[in-house]
């Protein structure tokens, strides 16, 4: 049924968003990692209004390890956890620029031994950028796979690594947005779209919801 149930789940995210794209926007690999790190607990349209300015002046490692804590936080503070944010990004700069040359590394794993940068933020920027097949699971992803039952699992984390052993041929970037949107605009954290959904009759949350209607 597993097969049956993935199966039908990506063939219907891909009939709902069939040009799924990132909603955070960006130019180059760094710009990527940046708005990824500052999208933590904030949503992408925020950050892509602070963002379109903020690139315009900083926009590589060299850029960022220049600017001074209380700098960088007052370009972002409307965006939240803006102390850590911005501590971890001139952080993250100034060991691109003594690591790595200024460039971004091209794995999930070397990406994770950056500052701020955890799993999800790792995953989700090797998928964008350079094709490598991990799921970075964020909010959207851990409620989706966990209420239709394609996992079961209870963090983020354990949840990426159930799906990844499972379900290997989905580790892409356009699975990975089908599902973000999927969670966005769709099956939401609070009034999701059951009624409407054709993932319904196997969904293992709408099911529990009916059985507690009844």
């Amino acid at each position: 049924m597993n097969n049956q149930k993935i199966e039908k789940t990506f063939s219907y995210l891909e009939k709902l968003f069939p040009n799924a794209e990132p909603e955070l926007k960006f130019s180059t690999p760094f710009e990527c990692l940046v708005a990824v790190i500052l999208s933590a607990q904030c949503t992408d349209k925020r950050v892509n209004v602070v963002t379109k300015e903020l690139f315009k002046k900083y926009n590589t490692p060299k850029d960022f390890a220049s600017l001074s804590q209380e700098e960088l936080e007052k370009l972002i503070f409307t965006l939240g956890f803006y102390h850590n944010k911005a501590k971890n990004i001139i952080s993250m700069s100034k060991q691109l620029l003594k690591e790595y040359g200024g460039e971004l590394p091209k794995s999930s794993s070397e990406l994770k031994k950056l500052a701020g940068v955890g799993e999800k933020t790792a995953n989700v920027v090797a998928s964008i950028v350079f094709n490598e097949n991990v799921m970075g699971v964020d909010t959207h992803i851990f409620r989706v796979l966990n209420r239709i039952g394609l996992v079961n699992q209870n963090t983020p984390e354990k949840t990426g690594q159930e799906f990844s052993k499972k379900y290997p041929n989905y580790l892409n970037h356009d699975a990975h947005f089908r599902l973000v949107l999927f969670g966005r605009y769709v099956c939401k954290a609070r009034n999701p779209g059951c009624e409407n959904c054709e993932l319904k009759n196997f969904c293992k949350y709408y099911k529990e919801v009916k059985n507690v209607c009844r």
